[in-house]
């Protein structure tokens, strides 16, 4: 599906003639948007350097982002004082929410686009992936008090976890903006017979602004079915819109050859089910590798998207370990640690992911309760769930 929604409106439209009367104005050829016509560079003043665009919507991103965790922050801090008074201040927090989802959106966008990570293609269930993210995010619907109907079938896939795992996500959240009633669907085309995934929003799109459902999110999710190769179709009815994503089918080879190179964890790991694990980043294909390399040890899965995100889930549902990576501050994670063992009356065990070149694949912690262990970020499939197991068999 062609997406021409990226290219800016602004060349499109009409230059209307200024008025006879009107006095002449120079013209000032250092305009943004006429640099954004041109697709190429935005510049400030005509005698400074220019500014590249994928620097301005990092920037913007970051700022936005920043500005408004702060907000939330002090929305939250109030809650704990008035909660009666925050509870009112519901539409407010939900604009809030929105507003720092789109600056994070326009950052991954970002990343996808300048250094699009390696893809690890392997065959699939697209259902169980679909069921990890629902799973994921049945915390995010039941606050927004988002109904959501769900119909699974099996269709074996041979794609990247991890992107598909996000894909699925950013499919999921994007729906359950636009309407309280959302559904799931994946199947097989009786016409093609390719695997689909399909997701509706139950609303009515002519009076539905433009903006709630082609938003950063949108171009999100269709960036990333981009990058999977997949096929996209979007339906407008009277009372839903619903969104059609094609993917390419396992073959036979393909199937076999993944039956032959299955193996499951080690029963060693069988320690640690019903851990409870938190994993913090602020990526979220980073928090979808992890989930993915610990599907299948037993363990219960939380994901925060910062550090304040993790301090309100661990109030909630105290973690044996917390996974976390460079773009946390290491600081703000320790005294997370701290904290959860004040509470719990030992240590977590946690485990920062390593993004150094060249980095081992798992440095064990040393001795001593109060320590961290080291995952490669190009070993997080591999590696992430045996550190995992010799971290908490560690601490328990």
């Amino acid at each position: 599906m062609a997406l021409n929604w990226f290219s800016l409106r602004q060349a499109a439209r009409t230059r209307v003639p200024p008025d006879a009367a009107a006095p002449a104005r120079p013209v000032e050829r250092s305009r943004p948007h006429m640099a954004a016509a041109n697709g190429l560079t935005a510049t400030v003043a005509a005698d400074g350097p220019p500014i590249p665009w994928p620097d301005v919507v990092r920037l913007m991103g970051e700022e936005v982002s920043t500005s408004l965790n702060a907000a939330s922050e002090q929305l939250d801090r109030l809650n704990r004082l008035e909660p009666g008074l925050v509870n009112g201040l519901g539409p407010l927090r939900d604009s809030i929410e929105r507003a720092r989802q789109a600056g994070l959106a326009a950052q991954q966008m970002l990343r996808l686009r300048e250094d699009p990570p390696a893809q690890h293609r392997e065959v699939l269930n697209l259902a169980d992936v679909a069921r990890a993210a629902l799973t994921t995010r049945s915390d995010w619907f039941k606050r927004r008090q988002v109904s959501v109907r769900q119909g699974l079938a099996q269709a074996q896939v041979f794609a990247d976890s991890s992107m598909t795992y996000l894909l699925i996500d950013e499919m999921l959240q994007w729906a359950g903006q636009l309407s309280p009633s959302v559904a799931i669907t994946v199947d097989r085309s009786s016409r093609a017979g390719r695997p689909r995934l399909r997701v509706a929003a139950w609303c009515d799109p002519a009076t539905t602004p433009e903006a709630s459902w082609r938003s950063m999110r949108w171009m999100l999710w269709h960036q990333l079915a981009r990058a999977l190769d997949a096929q996209t179709q979007m339906e407008m009815r009277d009372d839903h819109v619903r969104v059609t994503v094609s993917l390419a089918a396992a073959t036979d080879t393909q199937l076999a050859a993944a039956a032959e190179e299955h193996a499951g964890p080690s029963s060693v790991s069988a320690v640690i089910q019903g851990c409870r694990v938190l994993v913090v980043s602020t990526q979220p294909q980073r928090r979808a590798q992890c989930l993915q390399a610990l599907a299948g040890y037993g363990v219960l899965v939380d994901q925060a998207e910062d550090a304040h995100q993790a301090r309100r889930l661990a109030n909630q549902h105290l973690p044996d370990a917390l996974v976390y990576d460079a773009s946390v501050p290491a600081q703000q994670m320790e005294h997370l640690r701290e904290q959860i063992g004040a509470q719990a009356g030992s240590h977590p065990a946690m485990i920062e992911i390593n993004e150094q070149a060249g980095a081992t694949e798992f440095q064990a912690s040393t001795i001593g309760a109060i320590s961290t262990g080291r995952v490669a970020a190009g070993a997080i499939g591999q590696s992430l769930g045996p550190a995992l197991v010799f971290e908490l068999c560690k601490v328990m």
